[in-house]
């Protein structure tokens, strides 16, 4: 049977982020008529299947509370052209450094339970579309948490929670009381959720092993799909080494080390690596120099990412050393390693092995995985010096590409879930 998903998250689907692709790869099986989103930012959609949106921002939810009027409205989708104003992308992203602050997030959820976001025209949207079964993008503000709850409860409806980061176990050590009140709301309302929820799925066994035991509730491993696995790739490898993504949690630092080993290493092609992010921060990317072996490219769409890990040779992972970097990262899965994986690039991973995406490479054996500086130059140059193990690990980066990250397999196991709620309803 065809269920309906109302498909619940704070991004918009589409290309313009991590988790608009993930979700978009997730849920591309489904007939547009299948699927409807809610969501709270104010991105427009740019998804390629799905045509039936619900949108409420913070600015919506500000007004109502001055106001009192009813806010929220359902997107009209007029292109699906891939937006570049990059003038939009840099605010935005500027606006996401800031909303890690206690204040901001005290702020943004009273906000939410004084706003008028619970409208007849949200009521009449969801009763057009009428879901069978809503999956909630989960994240680290406590008011999505209490929407999904509403709107499951009203309409009686199962709950399946996804999870692709780290909001619970990770406890800062702080004498902030805002940061107290905002995380005690958080893990009081997704606890809610979670006994509501009929199952949740994680990106690691190591996220869904220590969440099944701390909410008590079943679990899926339900690893990021990629599409890299369909493409055919027999173009020679230029002698290069890129790394694309995130340069925060100390990965730019985790980058100079690798670039001077380079560096010190100098073999041409390979004495450097192009970093491709959009960091904007100078106090960061003023370090990304060519004294440090980085040659810093600056953003680049998510298509050319894919090109560039198809082409380039080596392509690294790194998690930082530091422990508070660690506990943030411990359960995530890095939304470009499924790529990297099925790119037949060769994986540097560079990073500890207690960190769910190192460990993940380094049992997959997917990887050049090197988890100590003073080792870092010597395991460099053996795999430089070795076609036969850089060809040993993309062949194993392969065949776990295919047995955990492919898009049609990862679909059709959420499906089986989805299928499995109403089974024992």
């Amino acid at each position: 049977m065809e269920r309906k998903v109302l498909l619940i998250s704070h991004n918009a689907l589409g290309k313009e982020n991590n988790m608009a692709r993930t979700l978009e790869n997730q849920f591309m099986g489904l007939k547009s008529e299948q699927i409807a989103q809610l969501f709270f930012s104010d991105e427009e959609p740019n998804s390629e299947y799905c045509n039936n949106y619900f949108r409420i921002t913070d600015s919506d939810v500000l007004r109502s509370v001055f106001s009192r009027k009813e806010v929220g409205n359902k997107v009209n989708i007029t292109s699906h052209n891939c937006m570049e104003n990059k003038d939009l992308w840099i605010k935005t992203k500027i606006r996401k450094k800031g909303n890690r602050k206690p204040a901001v997030y005290f702020i943004r959820n009273l906000i939410w339970l004084l706003g008028k976001w619970k409208s007849k025209k949200l009521e009449e949207w969801l009763d057009k579309f009428n879901p069978d079964v809503i999956y909630f993008a989960s994240g680290d503000y406590a008011f999505s948490y209490i929407v999904t709850l509403y709107i499951a409860k009203r309409r009686n409806i199962p709950v399946i929670i996804g999870c692709y980061d780290d909001f619970y176990v990770d406890k800062k050590k702080t004498i902030d009381p805002l940061y107290h009140i905002t995380y005690y709301n958080l893990m009081k309302t997704a606890k809610e959720l979670f006994d509501y929820s009929s199952a949740f799925v994680a990106v690691s066994d190591m996220m869904k092993d220590d969440y099944s035991k701390l909410f008590k509730k079943k679990g899926y491993t339900l690893y990021t799909p990629t599409n890299l696995l369909n493409i055919s790739n027999n173009s020679i490898k230029t002698e290069s080494i890129i790394y694309a993504g995130n340069l925060g949690h100390g990965r730019a630092e985790q980058l100079i080390s690798l670039g001077r080993a380079l560096n010190n290493i100098g073999i041409p092609g390979l004495d450097h690596i192009d970093v491709f992010s959009g960091e904007i921060r100078t106090e960061i990317t003023g370090k990304l120099t060519s004294d440090n072996g980085i040659n810093f490219c600056g953003r680049v769409t998510a298509e050319k990412v894919q090109e560039l890990m198809l082409s380039s040779k080596y392509v690294i992972h790194t998690e930082s050393f530091d422990e508070i970097f660690k506990k943030r990262v411990k359960y995530s899965l890095s939304t470009k390693i499924a790529d990297c994986l099925a790119s037949g690039a060769c994986i540097i991973a560079y990073g500890p092995k207690e960190v769910a995406s190192i460990s993940y490479l380094l049992k997959g054996k997917a990887a050049c995985v090197i988890s100590d500086e003073e080792s870092l130059e010597d395991n460099l140059k053996n795999l430089f010096s070795s076609d036969e193990e850089s060809n040993r690990v993309c062949a194993s980066a392969k065949e776990l590409a295919d047995r955990n990250h492919n898009a049609v397999k990862n679909r059709e196991l959420l499906s089986n879930i989805i299928e499995s709620l109403f089974e024992v309803r």
